[in-house]
């Protein structure tokens, strides 16, 4: 698995490299961004497109980065239930196993009866 996960981030870096390659001139143009509404109206300054496009990506990162924390939280909150779970049945178990013994046996208080 950690050799296909190599594999699969080298080539995702390369593609990434001939992209940025392929496109360098369209990546250096400058841009603003316009917020235009009724009662607001902001422009930014310059920015290159590649620092736009660089931004863009580590904020869906770190979107998903926020998602993967969550979902870490809720599994260990459901592994904290179940193991209490265990807890409670494996008490209930030698609560349940403990004062009863069979009849016939050894432990048991009337024990064999020979005549």
């Amino acid at each position: 698995m950690r050799f296909i996960k190599v594999v699969l981030t080298t080539a995702i870096v390369l593609l990434g490299i001939v992209f940025i390659i392929e496109n360098l001139e369209m990546l250096n143009r400058v841009i603003k961004v316009k917020l235009d509404l009724y009662f607001l109206q902001q422009e930014s300054p310059d920015i290159h497109l590649w620092v736009m496009i660089l931004f863009c990506f580590f904020l869906g990162v770190f979107t998903a980065s926020l998602y993967g924390v969550y979902e870490i939280i809720a599994q260990r909150r459901t592994i904290r239930q179940l193991q209490h779970n265990l807890e409670l049945l494996a008490q209930e178990i030698k609560l349940a196993g403990a004062p009863a013994a069979a009849p016939g046996s050894p432990e048991s208080p009337a024990g064999p009866q020979s005549e």
